[in-house]
């Protein structure tokens, strides 16, 4: 399919744009070499910059007021179609853009119909052309970040064929074989900084006699949690031990308590028992004298109802004797009952416990139960004050055994470790080396459409891979000085050399579009006469137009044909 061509016929700046003053320039259909001539800031970029922005579109400025207030118009010829684009600052300094075509009476048609399709200036002016047109310097950058930015929008569409997907936003990107890749890199930086941490670098293995390849040189692993059940296992049957001791001190403790609170019950069943045989003796003695009765004829035998409790401790020998003899002396009843002196109780205190009083002030029964409870509160004393007593050796003996065998499994298996994280790592390295060696095929596989150029990855200092071109000179060896034909980076030919490659690539872009502007903008670049010349035949052969800027002094009388001289912001041209 023949490219239908859409040529830049005129350029009319209405309103001076920085030093360029105000003019109108029609291009020659005939003159496919388009050379701007002129001095260091006389105005050829700003010439260049004004034909750019009624063709690239408003991205052509990143500040939209460099150059103060923007008034232009392009003039396209589209087959038997004038176009014209017009661009002009508003108000608030921004572009504004306008496509119209004249109808038959002259009269203006803003964005008209062209096959078929309503032509809005940014749709029409993008679809028309390639990123080199304009970007020729960025294609040939030594800068691998600008070279690849241009070089994917260019070849976007043929590395998209290939499954080479660089937006990593991409749904597609991750299994794509840059996403392959990258996965691939982290899973080696990962196994990497492993194989670094466990000592899995080759040369430090061989040191300690251990060859990753040779498995007789590499120790097995040891079960380390088997290990530590059975520490954990002996730490609980010692424990267990502990536990045990201390349990059987502390049930002999309450077994005491519990004796102790027997004997408890018992004194105050004995108090209890005191003072009902105390007080039938003295009811007993108080009734029978109130009844007249002299003391020989009492019915009560006070001696005896009286030893009963000298028996039971409820008062003493020395103080029942007296307590008898001086009720016996009592020959005449008195008007006041006697009253005996009180019986001595065992002391318990509000919170239900003898005293600590002395079994020696007490006799009988009473005696025999508070010396029970003073022994028994010393043997709750020693037991409890004596050190349980127990022959832990074997257990930790066992235990240290365990620990010396856990710390040499440890080491064991940090060794064990490195060499399986250096098989690792050297089993991700070789897959992101065999997926780059796909991806070079990949991009081998690109059809650039220059014959002899080729696009090839290239790691850089992060260990990433970016993308050149590659020439080897074919279109004309000795011009590009490689008859070899020895494969270079684009970035390393000279910049003569340089914007003859970019005219072969830009040929093959635009051929692929139904409809272009067959044109590419060399501005910056020192171009001789040679290749003035090459380039000149070239445009011819390959159907193409250059705007070519040229920098140094000119005498404007000596003007070619199609040939543009700008002095001090002034255009002159010979027809």
């Amino acid at each position: 399919m023949k490219t239908k061509e859409v040529k830049i016929i005129g350029l009319q700046i209405l309103q001076q744009v920085g030093i360029l003053k105000a003019c109108n320039l029609t291009f020659d259909d005939n003159n496919r070499l388009i050379v701007v001539k002129g001095g260091v800031g006389d105005g050829k970029t700003t010439l260049q910059k004004s034909l750019q922005l009624g063709t690239q579109g408003s991205k052509t400025l990143v500040d939209k007021k460099l150059y103060g207030d923007i008034n232009t118009e392009v003039q396209l010829l589209d087959g038997e179609i004038n176009i014209w684009v017009g661009c002009k600052s508003d108000k608030h300094g921004a572009l504004t853009y306008v496509l119209y075509t004249k109808d038959s009476e002259g009269k203006i048609v803003k964005d008209p119909i062209i096959d078929g399709v309503k032509a809005t200036p940014a749709k029409y002016l993008e679809m028309l052309q390639t990123e080199l047109t304009w970007r020729i310097n960025e294609l040939t950058s030594e800068n691998p970040t600008v070279q690849k930015k241009i070089l994917l929008s260019l070849y976007q569409y043929e590395l998209q064929k290939q499954g080479v997907i660089f937006d990593i936003k991409d749904p597609g990107y991750k299994e794509s074989i840059l996403g392959k890749i990258e996965t691939a890199e982290n899973k080696r930086n990962q196994w990497d900084a492993t194989r670094k941490q466990f000592g899995g670098i080759a040369e430090d293995l061989k040191l300690q006699g251990i060859f990753p390849d040779r498995p007789d040189t590499v120790p097995d692993f040891i079960d380390l949690e088997k290990i530590e059940q059975n520490i954990k296992s002996v730490e609980k049957e010692k424990t267990t031990k502990e536990i045990e001791a201390k349990t059987a001190k502390e049930k002999e403790l309450q077994e005491i308590k519990t004796e102790a609170a027997e004997l408890t019950t018992k004194c105050i069943s004995y108090n209890a028992k005191l003072e009902q045989e105390f007080s039938k003796i003295v009811q007993g003695y108080n009734n029978e004298i109130e009844n007249g009765k002299q003391i020989n004829e009492l019915t009560i035998d006070i001696t005896t109802e009286i030893n009963k409790l000298i028996n039971l401790g409820g008062i003493s020998q020395e103080n029942g004797s007296s307590l008898i003899s001086a009720l016996s002396d009592s020959l005449i009843i008195t008007e006041d009952p006697v009253k005996p002196l009180e019986p001595l109780y065992i002391e318990i205190n509000e919170e239900n416990k003898v005293t600590n009083v002395s079994a020696s002030a007490y006799s009988g029964e009473a005696q025999q139960l508070i010396q029970k409870i003073l022994d028994l509160r010393q043997r709750y004393s020693d037991v409890e004050s004596e050190e349980v007593k127990l022959d832990l050796t074997k257990f930790d003996k066992k235990l240290l055994e365990l620990e010396e065998s856990k710390n040499q499994a440890i080491e064991n298996n940090k060794t064990v470790k490195a060499v399986d994280s250096f098989h690792e790592w050297r089993n991700a390295n070789e897959e992101v080396i065999s997926l780059k060696k796909k991806y070079v095929k990949m991009l081998s596989e690109i059809n650039t459409g220059v014959d002899g150029l080729k696009i090839v990855p290239e790691e850089n200092d992060s260990g990433k891979l970016d993308i050149f071109l590659m020439y080897n000179g074919k279109f004309d060896p000795a011009y590009f000085g490689n008859e070899d034909l020895e494969f270079r980076k684009l970035s390393a030919y000279s910049g003569t050399q340089k914007p003859v490659v970019c005219l072969l690539i830009q040929n093959y872009l635009l051929s692929k579009k139904p409809k272009a502007m067959r044109y590419m903008y060399i501005d910056n670049i020192p171009i001789d006469l040679k290749t003035r010349l090459l380039l000149s035949d070239m445009c011819e052969k390959l159907d193409l137009r250059i705007f070519l800027n040229i920098t140094g002094d000119f005498d404007k009388n000596a003007i070619e044909n199609g040939e543009i001289l700008i002095e001090g912001g002034e255009v002159f041209f010979n027809k």
